[in-house]
């Protein structure tokens, strides 16, 4: 599973993110969320208006994409957890 980061250049709560992501093994895909807050061709089919959507109701960066799910930093973690605790289990059993 590929996770999406949307952020901003400079944005210190992205890179943090990022950085816990490349420590913990968690493929993703870096992601400027003005690409996806701007109107542009094909925003219906792209999925911004899900970003969009999770960015005007949360207001705050990074935004992370788990599954088909958008979330903030600390909602994300936990479910990336949960995710790696049941391929764990699956592993296990």
């Amino acid at each position: 599973m590929v996770v999406h980061v949307y952020g901003k250049p400079g944005c210190e709560f992205c890179v943090r993110a990022k950085d816990k992501l490349r420590r913990l093994g968690v493929p993703y895909e870096d992601h400027d969320i003005r690409e996806f807050t701007a109107y542009h061709e094909g925003w219906r089919e792209d999925g911004s208006v899900d970003v969009l959507a999770a960015y005007s109701e949360m207001n705050r960066l990074p935004l992370i994409r788990v599954g088909e799910k958008i979330m903030d930093y600390t909602a994300a973690m936990k479910a990336l957890k949960q995710v790696h605790r049941q391929q764990q289990e699956r592993v296990g059993a």
